[in-house]
């Protein structure tokens, strides 16, 4: 019996050592099949490639071009707007300056109108104080021709 098992054993190990063989000659004969498809869809396909990667590279020329110019233009925008911001901040500050001494001005204006309004107003009551005391020196000066005149 154990004569038996050995040959059953032994003919199993052959035909694993066969099925590998076999297997991997196949495998071999479709790699080769699937290498020479590629090879010539690659030759079919490369004149295709070529154009397109001229056309690609031509592309990215333009676009690097492109690039570079409106790097360039951007940087002439950014300097033409920092001289505006530039001038735009002297302009603010001249303004708010012209503003507070405008405001100045005027303050100092109205305390002098003010100051002045008073005075006036000092005068006119010693004004109208001394207009008072001639009309009571006049009404005395006629009731005393008045009565000169009777006598």
């Amino acid at each position: 019996m154990v004569e038996i098992i050995g040959k059953i054993v032994l003919c199993l190990v052959i035909a694993l050592l066969l099925g590998f063989l076999i297997g991997w000659l196949f495998s071999k004969a479709l790699g080769k099949e699937e290498e020479h498809i590629d090879v010539e869809s690659f030759n079919d396909s490369d004149s295709q490639l070529n154009i397109e990667l001229v056309e690609l590279e031509h592309k990215y020329e333009k676009e690097k071009e492109l690039v570079a110019e409106f790097s360039a233009k951007n940087r002439e925008l950014k300097g033409e707007l920092m001289k505006k911001i530039s001038l735009l901040e002297s302009t603010s500050n001249t303004l708010k300056n012209l503003q507070t001494n405008t405001l100045s001005n005027q303050n100092r204006s109205n305390d002098f109108s003010i100051e002045k309004i008073s005075k006036l107003e000092k005068l006119l009551e010693k004004k109208n104080r001394e207009l008072i005391e001639f009309e009571t020196v006049l009404v005395k000066a006629e009731e005393t021709i008045e009565e000169l005149k009777r006598k």
